[in-house]
């Protein structure tokens, strides 16, 4: 009979997005920030002007993957140049950052939203790009910090501090050995088969923030339904809670619609526990809560 790691393990394995999907979706990335690179800095070398971004760089995605992130450090004078323009600079900014990947994708829908720049491609994933300027020393492929456009009321720059993100679930999960990337990943899976608008950003806060009072002894495979049990539960009772983001400390609201949900899904996930492995209704409740792809 399989054991709570066999279901989990194989659960996990058919959620993860995979190696090509992954490797695919980076070469568009890459693609992207070539495109950039040859209008902006052409005497840099690709990987020393971006940023890889979002699920794909944290190891957080799942199948299929919608989309991949991508930090474009603009060249020295792009925020003076932009912050004293007649108008809203930081529109400006993203427009020509839009025009530069039109003529590299001139049959591609190719739109701004917010701080990002989305090329939407009509099979596989999309490529978001973020231009960023005023970068601190020591940003890198997979770490950075700066400042990004704000289109809104008029315009204006916002710090970000991709780095601080990156190190602050990397702090709870290393020790855990991958236990929390695990756990993100469950939820979106739970967020998919529940049809609930739940941001990726605010799984991976409060999965960080929830691993902080998970044992570090309990990070297999073993113990993954007491794990998401567990967070459900954190999840229901933190609905109002505000989180910072690392770094910059940005008030971050946990959003509208799901609470309901996740309290639902806790009563099912503490009767699939208390049922156990061994009863035929521990993959049934399971199911109800994280999809039909769960056991099979």
């Amino acid at each position: 009979m399989a054991t709570t790691a066999d279901l989990f393990g194989r659960f996990d394995r058919r959620i993860t997005a995979t190696e090509s999907e992954k490797d695919a979706a980076l070469q568009r990335a890459i693609d992207c920030a070539t495109a950039l690179r040859n209008a902006y800095s052409p005497d840099e070398k690709v990987t020393s002007v971006v940023t890889l971004l979002g699920s794909a760089a944290k190891q957080t995605a799942c199948t299929p993957l919608a989309d991949v992130d991508v930090l474009f450090h603009m060249p020295a004078g792009t925020y003076s140049r932009y912050d004293d323009y007649s108008g809203n600079g930081q529109s400006a900014l993203l427009q020509n950052v839009r025009d530069v990947l039109r003529r590299r994708y001139p049959g591609t829908d190719i739109r701004g939203d917010g701080p990002v720049v989305v090329v939407a491609f009509t099979a596989g994933a999309n490529v978001e790009v973020v231009p960023g300027v005023l970068f601190d020393e020591g940003s890198d492929l997979l770490q950075a910090a700066c400042k990004v456009p704000v289109t809104r009321d008029g315009g204006s720059w916002e710090s970000s501090d991709y780095g601080a993100e990156y190190r602050a679930l990397s702090a709870v999960d290393t020790p855990r050995q991958g236990q929390v990337k695990r756990l993100i990943r469950y939820m979106k899976a739970w967020r998919n088969a529940q049809n609930l608008t739940f941001k990726s950003l605010v799984i991976e806060l409060m999965a960080v923030e929830f691993a902080k009072t998970w044992p570090a002894d309990r990070s297999s495979y073993t113990y993954d339904d007491w794990l998401v049990r567990d967070f459900l539960k954190y999840a229901a009772d933190n609905y109002f809670t505000t989180y910072l983001m690392p770094g910059t400390g940005k008030r971050i609201d946990t959003g509208y619609g799901w609470r309901d949900a996740a309290t639902r899904s806790h009563q099912k996930a503490v009767l699939a526990c208390t049922f156990g492995v061994q009863s035929p209704l521990y993959v049934s409740y399971w199911q109800e809560v994280l999809g039909r792809g769960f056991g099979s």
